[in-house]
């Protein structure tokens, strides 16, 4: 198994308060680090930007998150699988707050990036969300605003392009409802989020949509593959985490080294790229996976060339 050095997901909160301190001309004490970060989430106008949505974000993310390390051929492979067009709730995600470790060498749309924070929350509980964060850093105050009754796909990146991060570290932040999640897969289709948010630049855009297809990419192949996920650090990472000592738990996930089907379907020559197909049919929304929204799984096409005469791909679903 081939090991790689990935590039993990560092916190934002940490770089936006530093640069504050930086631009403040204060020195880099664990004491004033405190006294700056507790202003920011009492100014109301920061705690209503999409920068307050992260900090908030990271904090439940160091809570009950987790760091998720996909595997570094599976990882690049990922990138190279087709988004077919969907219909309906078309996507489901494990975890309720992850951060993505990228191997090191892959890039998106060109460009390295420092990995994913991913939330996949009910939208109802945000406000609730906000209010504990809040509270726990003494502001009594709430926000203003509604759930939207359905789960919500955030993902957020560290802006490639910045020059200057560590004065001025700017985030890409895409946020879903289901329907928009469908229009993503469609279209690629990123709404911009409004409000005090700045429109991202072309490349800008370019960048976190090859992120955002990667993202639903995984997803679609944990519910193809659930079995591939499992927890502890993984033999392929080669580095340590920087935040390991702080106790958010890995989730590794790897290749199904004995399902024909996806080895082929990562190794052979092939005219046509391998594609996601959506299960909608009710029959695949029994047993264990009663409780999936229809339209959430999904199972691999593989697309290949086995022969002149035949492409193989997976004929049966569990």
């Amino acid at each position: 198994m081939s090991q790689a050095t990935y590039r993990h997901y560092p916190s934002f909160t940490r770089r936006y308060v530093r640069s504050v301190m930086k631009m403040m001309g204060l020195p880099k004490k664990p004491r004033v680090e405190a006294d700056i970060f507790g202003q920011m989430v009492l100014d109301e106008q920061v705690v209503h930007s999409i920068n307050g949505e992260i900090l908030m974000l990271e904090w439940h993310h160091g809570r009950e998150g987790r760091v998720v390390v996909p595997e570094p051929t599976l990882s690049e492979w990922l990138q190279t699988v087709q988004l077919t067009k969907v219909q309906g709730d078309a996507w489901a995600w494990p975890w309720e707050f992850s951060a993505l470790s990228f191997p090191a060498k892959q890039t998106f749309h060109g460009h390295p990036v420092d990995g994913a924070l991913v939330a996949w929350v009910d939208s109802t509980t945000l406000p609730s969300r906000y209010e504990a964060f809040l509270r726990a850093h003494g502001n009594p105050h709430g926000v203003d605003m509604v759930g939207l009754g359905d789960p919500w796909l955030i993902v957020a990146i560290h802006n490639p392009l910045d020059t200057q991060p560590r004065l001025n570290p700017t985030m890409l932040r895409g946020a879903f409802k289901p329907s928009q999640i469908s229009d993503f897969i469609n279209s690629e289709a990123i709404e911009h989020a409004g409000g005090r948010a700045q429109a991202l630049a072309d490349e800008e855009g370019m960048i976190l949509r090859a992120v955002v297809r990667y993202v639903l990419s995984l997803g679609m192949y944990l519910s193809a593959y659930p079995e591939a996920q499992s927890s502890g650090v993984p033999m392929w990472m080669k580095n340590k985490h920087p935040e390991g000592k702080k106790g958010v738990p890995l989730a590794q996930v790897g290749v199904d080294r004995e399902d024909r089907e996806l080895t082929l379907a990562m190794t052979a020559p092939r005219s046509v790229s391998p594609y996601w197909r959506q299960l909608r049919d009710d029959r695949f929304y029994r047993g264990k996976w009663a409780d999936h929204r229809r339209g959430s799984r999904y199972v691999l096409v593989s697309g290949y060339e086995v022969g002149a005469d035949k492409t193989v791909g997976v004929g049966s679903v569990n």
